[in-house]
């Protein structure tokens, strides 16, 4: 059961991260007092940007650890497998759509 939740947690973890790694890219390349903190703080603000999509990552598949109580099925793997297409899509759109609008 262990090994079913640290798989639905990495799942979820990753559901934050990729999102949270677009939004941060738009924040910093839009406010650049985001950016140079990050150049401050971490000596390069890519690096910067690594380590705080890597903690959301952690974060958000410790915290869901203990949520998952039921069973994991084929419903389950559907909508896990759909919402990861659709957060990956929804990720890449994001940043597309920000670099074209910069065209």
């Amino acid at each position: 059961m262990m090994k079913i939740k640290i798989l639905i947690g990495s799942f979820i973890g990753y559901f934050a991260a990729a999102i949270f790694n677009s939004l941060l890219l738009i924040i910093k390349e839009t406010n650049p007092a985001v950016k140079t903190w990050l150049k401050v703080t971490f000596g390069h603000h890519w690096i910067g940007h690594g380590i705080l999509t890597i903690i959301v990552f952690i974060l958000v598949m410790l915290i869901s650890l203990p949520i998952f109580k039921g069973e994991f099925n084929d419903k389950i793997a559907k909508i896990f497998l759909i919402t990861f297409i659709i957060l990956t899509l929804l990720s890449v759109f994001l940043i597309a759509g920000f670099y074209l609008s910069k065209l």
